[in-house]
């Protein structure tokens, strides 16, 4: 394998920041980008595929876009849980087309439902109109009591 691009400014689209306290295993997968919502956008997150994000085939490794993916949704699940901890129940993909080194990758979703202890949630992995994942899941509320456990 190569020596890893670093990613410049100029490859980030505009609104987008570099998501802070990206540890652990979404430092692995990263850089990752954050879009907030202001002025009439909704809540993004990005990458620009690289060398690392890719399979044998030479196309990004779906186990990226879905652990990206997982990332993503699992933030929205975070804010409708009241900014409590949450963890993945299920998450169903549909894998609709390949994504390519040099592409910026974004996801984007919606909260469907929360109640007391799940949250639903249904979202997208794209490249401008293309849609790569198709995704929707259930987030478990991490109550202080089972996150002791």
């Amino acid at each position: 394998m190569s020596a890893e691009p670093i990613t410049t400014a100029a490859d980030i689209p505009e609104h987008f920041e570099l998501l802070r306290g990206n540890v652990g295993f979404g430092a692995l997968i990263g850089p990752l980008y954050l879009r907030k919502p202001k002025e009439g956008r909704t809540y993004a997150w990005g990458f620009r595929a690289t060398e690392k994000h890719l399979n044998p085939a030479g196309i990004v490794h779906g186990g990226m876009l879905l652990s990206f993916a997982d990332t993503c949704l699992g933030a929205l699940a975070f804010f409708a849980g009241g900014k409590t901890l949450s963890s993945t129940v299920d998450l169903a993909s549909s894998f609709v087309a390949p994504g390519r080194a040099g592409d910026w990758i974004e996801c984007t979703g919606a909260v469907t439902r929360a109640t007391r202890d799940l949250v639903f949630v249904t979202g997208r992995v794209y490249v401008g109109d293309r849609t790569l994942v198709d995704l929707k899941g259930i987030w478990k509320i991490l109550r202080a009591s089972q996150e002791k456990r």
